[in-house]
């Protein structure tokens, strides 16, 4: 099948709903914690420093809750509609933050969860946009495209929130409503140019909304289950990356940082943390590898990244060097092919069983995601205990990534399965896990 020409105007509107919603969601790496936390000292007289990691674990804590929701919304109204709730969430947590910034913590926080069932919503729908518009030929690249809405979306962030900040007057309110006017016109403009495909569009996902029981028995695959644990263990690894990285760059090299200034840990942490990127080489390299062999380039990222840790946050350029060349390989290929992986192997429950795999995805994203924020919390307050650095926090990872490559290996096809693939010239007529 040819890919519709209209698909990538609405593969680029979905992509954009989700790269704003990261902004409302990263604005506060992006202008550093210290900054937040003494604005919110002058001008929030409810502030409470001890709930800080809320700010940020609430939200996925909250999209985590989420996920299985939105698989009954695109159930029932399709993944548009299910864009667009996503983003009306976004917008109202977001205006419930802008107005409690200053006056009252706990209703900013409201608002932050509120943010987090936005989030999911859009992030489980967008993708399920994507795959009924592209088909097995492409659908790698067109989800991976798709996949780089955090990459772009933290990086931006990064790279400018301090100045955002500064331009709002250094107010956090007038902050909160320059993003929320972002998100308010990206939805406007999905709405206008989104569409379903015309039955000579459609992929080989059908926009067709299945029953829940109907589609259940596809979920009978143990290489789906392992690529959800997998990717939950991804994102545990890749979100203390994230966070702790523009924080360490402006360390002291005495106290095992890099030194360097708020503005040079901006631009170079956020390109860092952008390296998902490169998602779209990983996803135009699972397109071409053979139906049998696509599993290997999920092996492949969660071993770079596991590399990752053994070299991360350690005062040596080389090494640092070598942190970064593995966590971009980890990176590239997990952000790239784990996505696409659902639908390859749910498409004959059509969108219904598509939406509901990356729910199970995201739940796992997010149950990953969530365990971070409180994780390097609590590593913040061990830091100031001598001799304990970050190098040797971030050490055991390496086993936790450990785990991630055995379950990457469980997604190797059964014999007969192979067998069927390379019957079928590895094409999705073939057979295999994908219940051809």
């Amino acid at each position: 099948m040819r890919t519709p020409s209209y698909a990538w105007p609405c593969l680029i509107v979905s992509l954009l709903c989700a790269v704003v919603i990261v902004f409302a969601w990263q604005w506060l790496p992006g202008v550093t914690f210290p900054t937040f936390q003494g604005w919110e000292a002058q001008n929030n007289p409810t502030y409470d420093a001890s709930l800080v990691a809320h700010v940020m674990g609430l939200v996925p804590i909250a999209a985590m809750i989420m996920v299985f929701p939105t698989s009954w919304i695109v159930r029932k109204w399709g993944p548009k509609v299910g864009t667009v709730v996503g983003m009306a969430l976004a917008i109202v947590g977001t205006l419930i933050s802008t107005l409690a910034v200053a006056s009252d913590f706990m209703v900013f926080l409201v608002g932050r969860f509120v943010l987090g069932f936005g989030l999911a919503t859009t992030v489980i729908s967008g993708p399920t946009c994507v795959s009924i518009w592209f088909p097995h030929a492409t659908r790698g690249r067109g989800m991976a495209i798709w996949s780089t809405w955090a990459p772009i979306g933290i990086f931006t962030i990064n790279a400018t929130g301090s100045q955002l900040f500064t331009l709002a007057g250094s107010d956090m309110t007038n902050l909160h409503w320059i993003i929320l006017g972002v998100l308010a016109v990206m939805l406007v403009l999905f709405v206008v140019v989104f569409r379903e495909p015309r039955s000579d569009e459609a992929s080989e996902v059908s926009a067709e909304r299945k029953g829940f029981k109907e589609v259940l028995p596809l979920f009978r695959k143990r290489q789906l289950w392992c690529l959800i644990v997998m990717f939950a263990i991804f994102n545990y690894m890749n979100y203390a990356f994230s966070q702790y990285l523009k924080s360490w760059l402006q360390l002291s090299e005495r106290a095992g940082g890099l030194g360097w200034d708020a503005t040079m840990a901006g631009l170079v942490g956020g390109a860092i943390v952008a390296c998902g990127i490169l998602a779209p080489l990983g996803g135009f390299i699972l397109d071409k590898a053979p139906k049998h062999l696509k599993y290997l380039c999920v092996v492949a990222g969660i071993t770079g990244l596991t590399l990752c840790c053994a070299f991360s946050f350690q005062n040596s350029l080389p090494m640092f060097a070598l942190y970064v060349l593995f966590f971009c390989i980890g990176n590239m290929f997990l952000n790239g092919c784990c996505r696409p992986m659902v639908p390859t192997y749910l498409f004959k429950g059509g969108a219904t069983a598509v939406a509901l795999g990356l729910s199970f995805l995201t739940f796992g994203q997010y149950l990953g995601q969530s365990f971070t924020s409180y994780a390097l919390d609590a590593f913040k307050h061990t830091l100031s205990q001598p001799p304990v650095d970050a190098s040797l926090a971030f050490w055991v990872l390496v086993p936790v990534g450990a785990v991630g490559v055995v379950l990457s290996l469980m997604m190797k096809p059964s014999k007969k399965e192979a067998e069927a693939m390379k019957a079928g010239g590895g094409k999705p007529g073939g057979g295999g896990p994908g219940g051809h």
